[in-house]
């Protein structure tokens, strides 16, 4: 043998160890070593084979082809290659619920394989008894939400979509009815509803009325979190029968039973309500003349009916804003709203004149005193309850004064401390009008000639424009703000005194016209001194003694 060939030979065998590509060139040239050669050749292939094999192996390939028969170094790993492929299947099986499976050919893996199938199995038994009762809970928590008469409804706070609502929601708001009450427009209730959720995500409670049906809901709003999403849920009850016994207990609490007017409690809080949020407004006290009389000689029964006569023409001469009570006995009170005072005595004489005229079995009218509010008075309720009191009763003296000098008896009035303004030309021209009035009236009372009598009444009426002229050029000469409503009074006075002036003139002196002249000028006159022309006077003191302590 050539020792060539056996190196040749040698240095092939060590390519196969190193596993590095085997040529297949040079070929020994000894016959006796050929074979050994073609040995060492096959070696080659079945371990290249194989390694290639392998290799797919390893990357996971286990659709690769498998080496053939005739490479006897792929034995072993062919049947790991089968196993593997088992293996997956039943991973695959496992995958699709079927925990029946187990690998027995794989030493420690099998062990570890099975006893994960066997933890999948009990996990998902588990999950599956969870997921029944969980279910269940559902069926019951749905049917115990559709059971309920209130709506449910879950709303994304994103989107604004409903994502959930019982049967009584879904009824109302997507399957209404004709037969059923609902609210007319529940689309504006619904976009209400979103709102809410909109606009406060924390617990809230809202009400929702209805105008269509008259119907009133109370809507609880909760921020939840929903799939992942800021949501609201919301639930809606009908309160309206809640609502509306509430409004009877009120309504007993607040009513008078007769009359079906205010009381005085609801007057009461309405006033100092009122007052603390400096509104404009007249108040006015009502005190009906003669209704001891009416109880004491027709009974009880024409009393009420009395009390409800009055109650109806001052609701029918009132504004839907005003607010008119009954605060006890025989008196009655009146709020009204962004009001002049001018306007109220104007209307309470006119409900006089009718009262009048139209008297049951027994002579109708009342007696009333006003205040009015500007907003920036600091005046307390009781203070304007009592001030309006005060002002009522001297109309009401005035009137019985009035009803004596009917039997003979002369009335006159006198000057008194509390009829001062404190400015000395007003003062003067008031004292001029008082005397000019009680002349008239004891020339009535003694039934004086006609000829005095309008020698009297002319003096009046023109004193009466020349004082409101004098009274106006003080007003504006310092800016009186009220310039406006002290004019519109006497205004008032003046159209009523030219109208007295007529008639006496037409009648003569007649008890009638003295008590009319009692009534309509004299209680206008007094009030206005002590209300109005007091107010004045003020103003021009202190706009005075400003200017005064600027010029110093």
């Amino acid at each position: 043998m050539d020792n060539q060939d056996i190196d040749l030979l040698v240095q092939q065998l060590r390519t196969i160890l190193l596993n590095k590509p085997l040529a297949k060139e040079p070929r020994v040239q000894s016959e006796e070593l050929e074979t050994l050669q073609d040995g060492i050749f096959y070696l080659a292939d079945c371990l290249a084979e194989a390694n290639g094999f392998l290799d797919q192996l390893r990357k996971g390939n286990l659709d690769t082809p498998s080496p053939g028969r005739h490479n006897f170094l792929a034995g072993s790993l062919k049947e790991l290659h089968s196993a593997l492929k088992h293996l997956t299947w039943q991973a695959n099986q496992v995958a699709n619920g079927d925990y029946s499976q187990s690998v027995d050919f794989l030493g420690d893996f099998s062990a570890s394989f099975n006893r994960m199938i066997a933890q999948l199995a009990e996990r998902e038994s588990q999950l599956k008894i969870q997921s029944q009762i969980q279910g269940e809970s559902v069926e019951l928590m749905k049917a115990v939400m559709d059971g309920l008469k209130d709506w449910i409804m879950v709303i994304s706070q994103e989107s604004g979509e409903v994502v959930y609502s019982n049967q009584s929601a879904k009824q109302f708001f997507e399957h209404p009815t004709p037969d059923q009450n609902q609210c007319g427009n529940y689309h504006r209730f619904l976009e209400f509803i979103r709102h809410c959720g909109r606009e406060h995500s924390e617990n809230r409670d809202f009400e929702y009325h209805c105008c269509e049906s008259r119907r009133t809901f109370r809507i609880r709003t909760y921020g939840i979190q929903w799939s992942g999403k800021m949501a609201c849920a919301h639930i809606i009850t009908d309160v309206t029968s809640e609502r509306e016994y509430q409004e009877q207990i009120e309504g007993l609490a607040y009513t008078d039973a007769l009359t079906d007017l205010y009381n005085r409690r609801f007057c009461l809080e309405n006033l100092e309500k009122m007052l603390e949020e400096g509104k404009e407004f007249t108040f006015c006290m009502i005190d009906l003349d003669g209704l001891k009389y009416a109880n004491d000689n027709f009974g009880h029964d024409a009393g009420d009916e009395y009390l409800k006569t009055v109650a109806q023409h001052l609701l029918q001469a009132s504004r839907s804003t005003d607010l008119i009570c009954r605060i006890g006995g025989d008196k009655f009170a009146a709020l009204f709203p962004r009001c002049k005072a001018p306007v109220i005595v104007e209307k309470m004489e006119r409900l006089d004149r009718v009262l009048e005229e139209e008297s049951l079995r027994f002579p109708m009218s009342l007696s009333y005193g006003v205040v009015y509010v500007d907003g920036g008075e600091r005046l307390s309720a009781a203070e304007v309850m009592k001030l309006a009191d005060e002002r009522m009763y001297v109309l009401k003296n005035m009137k019985k004064a009035a009803r004596n000098s009917l039997g003979g008896v002369v009335m006159t009035w006198v000057w008194s401390k509390d009829l001062e303004t404190g400015n000395e030309e007003i003062d003067r021209e008031h004292r001029q009008l008082l005397s000019a009035v009680n002349r008239l009236l004891e020339a009535c009372a003694a039934g004086r000639g006609q000829e005095e009598l309008n020698r009297i009444v002319d003096f009046l009426v023109q004193y009466t424009q020349t004082h409101f002229a004098h009274e106006e050029q003080l007003q504006q000469r310092y800016g009186y703000p009220d310039y406006q409503s002290h004019h519109q009074y006497h205004q008032a006075f003046g159209k009523a005194a030219e109208d007295l002036a007529r008639r006496l003139k037409e009648e003569g002196g007649t008890a009638q016209l003295a008590s009319r002249l009692n009534k309509q000028l004299v209680s206008w006159l007094i009030n206005h001194i002590k209300m109005e022309d007091a107010k004045v006077a003020r103003y021009i003191q202190k706009v005075s003694e400003s200017s005064k302590s600027s010029s110093n």
